[in-house]
């Protein structure tokens, strides 16, 4: 409503009743209207209409437009299904359309046209009418026949479900843009571009008022030089936009042409707003919703799936048809019968007991831990399986395949792979750490709403145990049914007799089931303890929960004896049940390949009543292939075989295949032989950091000692090899070893005795190896050069330790034999040439290597030439205060003259070539002088490890230089 004061009064009119030409509203002295902004009339041809229009002489033919607003609902968004319901036909909306208009108008008056526009809820008709050639006239009568059809909407007032108002209609002063731009939505803002010279906001005001309430007018700064030039105006209404768009677009205001476009709006939530300005509230309430809303939707899916994996409900192997389809098959693929299994299980007789005993302990209630252990290939595996095949609910986790995954990320995935806990969202845990980031740095505390892949597998665990929990009360369920079904009938038959009373009281009797061997779930943990598992405690522990639960049976097979160990610290209130698996006897491996390799005997011969050339031909082929085939796999050969690949079940298997696929018994131990041989060198002489998943831990010089006792003697004692000099009491090595499978520990009394070969073909693969001149002398040569490195490291730390007791200045014995030898050394030099000669032993050596070296190779000399540099070398008088020195000493016996082998009496020539030999070493010296009695026993000690250690030293550098020559002989 515009509200116009004249004269005092108040005269209050809806704007669009107002002519066009608005010539009430402006005061005297303002702009007045454009003559342009009158409705748009284009004028006719003659003879554009029919023959009798166009002759008459006084007027013309004319054609304008109007838009009838409010016929159609508005298209709000882009899935705003409105529309396309209630004007899904176009000749459907026109007919509704015309059904507005007039039936008679005057002058001519002629609908033309009619153009839905169904986004904009409405639609403009284009009519013809007859007017005078005047052209101010014209578009008078154009105006009135607009008002005329306004005038029959109102009367009408026919009002529609999607707006409270009746139709009106308005003039069109422009030229509509009809277009069906998917993206361009009505919206509250009508973007105006200028083509001509800019106009004011008075001015948009006058123009745009009529079609409705405006907000705001948003002019284009006049710093922006962008062109065309724009403006934005905000209407209240929806409607009012629509209505600018189809009746303004393309109208001329003075020379300026206006186009009108709509501005998409950003609508901003209250709400969401307001949790964007809060966030330190926000975040943890929407983390708190997300988590709740996975916990309640998605737990019960994870329970379903997971109760799915264990029960086998949608499994089709499951049907009987199905399932025996599909062993016949798998063992046609496989060429196995189905008595392989009880043959093994019969040729090994260990294994058929300790299976039995397997079976004894499972038909119990649950009470603690079932541990199987034995070496890699024993059959721990196959034992389990025999046993728990007729359980119905058998959940497995292999350990082996976990630990071999690179993160804890997938180990974790893996778990829930194999247990069925689906789905999986690895990256809720992303989502759920950035949450709790970003709480942090806004609120300067955690949320504690993070999550790790460790909380994520205790989940799938906690999962897991509610399954089971489950199944039990609904086999529990199913039992009670029974007892209940039996129960009534009985008190049926027992109502008869004694009346309905006691029938009544004996139905509230109570009675406990227990589940039978067949329902107690079976959770078996393969491999477990043998690789380093992230999650093995947290798997350990719930597995503890579980057993002492009663839910399940826990069976953990591994190859040492240290995950029985680990078992027992979990549940160290209870005694776990150990089931220990061994490689078979020499009887036990013969039997089982004979009864594997034995061909069957071929059919009875023909008889003379059904004699035929062909047939008998044919059986006396069948018999000599028996014959050979039997020659093939004769006693000996088994016994070879069985003595070389030991009682694996492993490598029997392989050897059997191998020998139906048609190889021989010599080839196909050859072939193992090899492969093992292959794996050993790749396995334990890389330079890898880690052997398949198993740590480095031990050096090639460690396991070629082991190796090469193990070639000599099968098994050595674990502590001699343990204390050894490679090892140094340091089991790391061998437990790293025993983790690679290439060795296998012994135990008895629940600690490792012995070591053997990982595998008993390892022990042929061994002696080849030791075999093989090349790669043996070049193992040993490393080897002897560590043992040297090892000696080397105690001589040098026993002589700092020695200088630290100041042992050379102290002991007179010392000064006196170092003095001797030094008089060597001088008359080596004056021999060869004086003090100044470059040719001496002691000037090459210097020359040519370091001082630490040469202390290595004639420490003698090097002492001796460093107690002369410190002062305490010869005197003035030369030669002979040092050959006096020596006779002083002639009774005893040097130290370092023991030490280093050599002697220091007077006796011997001090420029002879026999004073450097070797002195017997049974006796030890004399005490040394200078030196505290209370250190005298630690510095003989020091002394003798000098001596036995450079003794060693020249036993493996002749050793050395053996191998040295016998490999540049190859």
């Amino acid at each position: 409503m515009l509200s116009l004061r004249t004269g005092g009064h108040a005269l209050r009119r809806p704007i669009w009743t107002l002519q066009s030409q608005h010539s009430v509203l402006q005061p005297p002295g303002r702009l007045t209207r454009p003559s342009s902004r009158f409705i748009h009339v284009d004028r006719l041809e003659p003879g554009a209409d029919s023959g009798a229009e166009a002759s008459e002489v006084d007027t013309d033919k004319y054609r304008a437009g109007l838009f009838i607003d409010k016929v159609f609902p508005l298209k709000m968004a882009a899935f705003d299904f409105r529309p396309y319901i209630w004007s899904r036909n176009t000749e459907a909306m026109k007919k509704k359309v015309s059904g507005l208009l007039p039936k008679e108008l005057p002058h001519h008056f002629a609908v033309c046209e009619i153009e839905p526009h169904k986004r904009d809820g409405g639609s403009i008709v284009y009519f013809t009418f007859s007017a005078p050639g005047a052209h101010d006239k014209v578009k008078q009568i154009a105006e009135g026949l607009v008002s005329a059809v306004n005038t029959e909407l109102a009367t009408r007032d026919k009002r529609s479900w999607y707006d409270f108002e009746p139709a009106r209609s308005l003039p069109v002063r422009g030229v509509p843009f009809s277009e069906d731009i998917v993206r361009m939505l009505p919206s509250k803002k009508i973007k105006v571009e200028f083509v001509g010279p800019d106009l004011t906001v008075e001015q948009l005001y006058r123009e745009f008022r009529e079609f409705g309430l405006i907000l705001d007018i948003e002019t284009q700064p006049t710093s922006n030089k962008d062109t065309p030039r724009w403006a934005i105006v905000h209407y209240s209404q929806l409607r009012g936009a629509t209505r600018a768009r189809n009746c303004a677009h393309g109208d001329v205001v003075g020379s300026t042409r206006l186009l009108l476009s709509y501005v998409r709006e950003t609508h901003t939530n209250v709400v969401i707003q307001w949790f964007k300005d809060h966030t330190k509230f926000t975040i943890p309430l929407a983390a708190a919703a997300l988590i709740a809303a996975i916990y309640a939707i998605f737990d019960p899916i994870r329970e379903f799936f997971v109760e799915n994996k264990i029960t086998h409900r949608f499994d089709l192997s499951q049907i009987p048809i199905l399932g025996n389809m599909r062993k016949a098959a798998m063992r046609s693929l496989l060429r196995r019968d189905s008595s392989s299994s009880s043959e093994e299980m019969s040729a090994w007789t260990g294994l058929f007991d300790q299976k039995e005993r397997l079976v004894s302990i499972l038909n119990e209630p649950p009470e603690s831990f079932v541990v199987v252990t034995g070496p890699h290939g024993s059959g721990k595996t196959k034992l389990v399986e025999l046993a728990t095949q007729e359980k119905k609910y058998r959940v497995v986790i292999d350990a082996n395949n976990l630990a071999s995954q690179h993160s804890e990320l997938e180990q974790m995935t893996l778990l829930a792979r194999q247990l069925g806990w689906w789905p999986v969202f690895n990256s809720i845990i992303g989502i759920t750490n950035t949450i709790d980031l970003m709480v942090t740095a806004t609120t300067g505390s955690k949320a504690g709403i993070s999550a790790t892949p460790e909380s994520q597998v205790r989940r799938i665990l906690e999962c897991l145990a509610l399954v089971l929990t489950k199944i039990r009360h609904n086999r529990l369920d199913v039992l009670n049914a029974n007892e209940q079904r039996k129960r009534k009938a009985r008190m049926t038959q027992e109502s008869q007799l004694a009346g309905s009373g006691n029938a009544a009281a004996a139905s509230f009797g109570s009675s406990s089931h227990t589940l039978s061997p067949e329902d107690i779930p079976v959770i078996v943990l393969e491999n477990f303890m043998d690789k380093d598992l992230a999650f093995s405690k947290i798997i350990i522990e719930w597995a503890a929960s579980v057993v002492e639960a009663g839910l399940a049976h826990c069976i953990i097979t591994t190859n040492s004896i240290s995950g029985y160990h680990e078992v027992q610290r979990v549940e160290s209130h209870r005694a776990a049940s150990l089931i220990s698996l061994d490689d078979s006897s020499p009887m036990g491996a013969i039997t089982l390949l004979q009864r594997q390799l034995t061909p069957e005997a071929p059919a009875q011969a023909p008889t003379p009543d059904t004699l035929d050339e062909k047939a008998l031909e044919a059986h006396e082929q069948l018999v000599a292939e028996y014959q050979r085939k039997l020659d093939a796999v004769s006693g000996d050969r088994i016994a070879y075989a069985a003595s070389v690949l030991g009682g694996r079940l492993e490598d029997l298997q392989i050897f059997v295949q191998k020998v139906k696929a048609g190889e021989s018994i010599g080839s196909a131990i050859e072939d193992i032989i090899q492969r093992s041989i292959t794996e050993v060198r790749k396995h334990a002489f890389a330079n890898d950091t880690e052997v398949g998943q198993c740590e480095h831990t031990w050096s090639p010089e460690q396991f070629w000692y082991l190796l090469t006792e193990l070639a000599r003697h099968e098994s050595v004692e674990y502590d001699r090899m343990r204390n050894s000099a490679l090892f140094a009491g340091n089991d790391s090595a061998l437990l790293g070893l025993a983790e690679a499978q290439l060795i296998t520990m012994v135990y008895d009394n629940d600690r490792p005795s012995r070591i053997r070969p990982g595998r008993p073909v390892y022990y042929a693969a061994f002696n080849r190896i030791v075999d093989d001149p090349g790669f043996s002398s070049t193992m040993a040569i490393r080897m002897h050069k560590a043992f040297v490195d090892l000696e080397t490291a105690k001589i040098r730390k026993a002589e700092e330790e020695l200088a630290l007791l100041n042992v050379f200045k102290a002991s007179v014995d010392s000064y006196n034999t170092l003095a001797s030898n030094l008089a060597i050394i001088t008359a080596s030099k004056d021999i060869s040439g004086g003090s100044g000669g470059g040719n001496s032993w002691w000037s090459r050596n210097k020359t040519k290597a370091k001082d630490g070296d040469i202390a290595q190779l004639y420490p003698e000399a090097y002492i001796a030439q460093a107690t002369r540099s410190g002062g305490y070398g010869v005197g003035a008088n030369g030669l002979d205060d040092i050959r006096k020195a020596s006779r002083a000493n002639e009774p005893s016996q040097s130290w370092l003259g023991w030490l280093f082998g050599r002697s220091s009496s007077s006796q011997k020539q001090a420029g002879s070539n026999a004073s450097i030999e070797k002195q017997s070493t049974s006796e030890w010296p004399m005490a040394v002088p200078g030196i505290p009695l209370e250190l005298q026993g630690r510095v003989r000690f020091l002394l003798n490890v000098i001596h036995s250690s450079q003794q060693k030293i020249d036993k493996w550098d002749e050793e050395i230089k053996s191998r040295t020559t016998r490999l540049a002989g190859l």
